[in-house]
């Protein structure tokens, strides 16, 4: 049987009544260190588990101890399939991810429009829907394009890229993400972002690497917090809205370097059922 419980995410603010709560409500064993890395051990090893989370949305908004927290729930879900999280209060029943089409250009311009006139990306005019459905289709040839919908409206989107045109390149790829900013705040784009990851490694990439103006705090964040590394900064690369804006350029291991790679399967030759299963978990 598959035990249910409850967690009110206010209790999750403060690191001491944070883990004195966590304790109690998951029934952690004796030997549970109060750390945030003792909690992942502990529920990566749990049995068939669902944590309902109230008050998730609120605890975001803070970015304080409470969302690492919730960073470790699902860092733990991800890695345990017997452990399923479900947000009460962020409608989680009602998003579905699936993979993009051309005929989703309109819906992604949407939320990738108001973007246009900050420095999040360098692109100075929106491209037309025509340009947009030959650039999907042009990606989804070989790397993920995941479109994140609520209720059958589409609220973001991510996909990859290939980072370098040459040959040694081949096991480079680099992430982007977009999310309805009434959606951002949510912890949505890091479960998106992840998945993402998952697709890449099932395909044999070997490295991620995200690519940000700076400043962004809000994206330094999520790339810290899924383990990506900062590897370096280029100095004044690109000028929009009256100011130069140096790019971060972060990387994320995803598989060894001890064995020559395989070459990369496009997404849509790998194991339809894994896929799909993949994609359950998160949304």
């Amino acid at each position: 049987m598959v035990r249910t419980i409850v967690l009110d995410c206010s209790m999750l603010h403060g690191r001491v009544q944070a883990h004195d709560y966590l304790f109690q409500a998951l029934e952690l064993p004796d030997y549970y260190g109060h750390n945030l890395d003792a909690l992942y051990d502990c529920l990566t090893e749990a049995d068939p588990c669902t944590l309902v989370l109230t008050g998730a949305e609120a605890l975001r908004q803070q970015h304080g101890y409470g969302e690492r927290v919730l960073n470790t729930l699902e860092d733990a879900a991800r890695d345990n399939p017997s452990l399923r999280l479900r947000y009460e209060d962020d409608r989680s029943d009602a998003l579905h991810v699936r993979f993009a089409s051309e005929s989703d250009a309109d819906a992604l311009l949407e939320v990738y429009a108001p973007y246009i006139d900050t420095p999040v990306t360098f692109e100075y005019d929106c491209p037309t829907p025509e340009e947009f459905a030959g650039r999907i289709r042009d990606i989804r040839t070989v790397y993920p394009y995941l479109v994140l919908e609520e209720d059958d409206r589409v609220i973001g989107y991510a996909y990859a890229h290939r980072a370098r045109e040459r040959t040694a390149y081949d096991w480079l790829a680099e992430l982007s993400i977009y999310l309805d900013w009434a959606y951002t705040g949510r912890g949505l784009g890091r479960k998106l972002y992840s998945l993402l990851l998952e697709l890449l490694r099932m395909q044999g990439i070997r490295t991620a690497m995200g690519c940000i103006a700076a400043p962004n705090p809000s994206s330094e964040a999520l790339h810290a917090s899924l383990g990506f590394h900062l590897v370096g900064t280029s100095k004044n690369s690109g000028y929009k809205n009256g100011h130069w804006h140096d790019v971060l350029w972060y990387e994320k291991s995803l598989g060894a370097y001890d064995v020559p790679p395989a070459p990369v399967i496009p997404v849509g030759r790998l194991d339809q059922a894994a896929v799909q299963a993949l994609l359950s978990r998160y949304f």
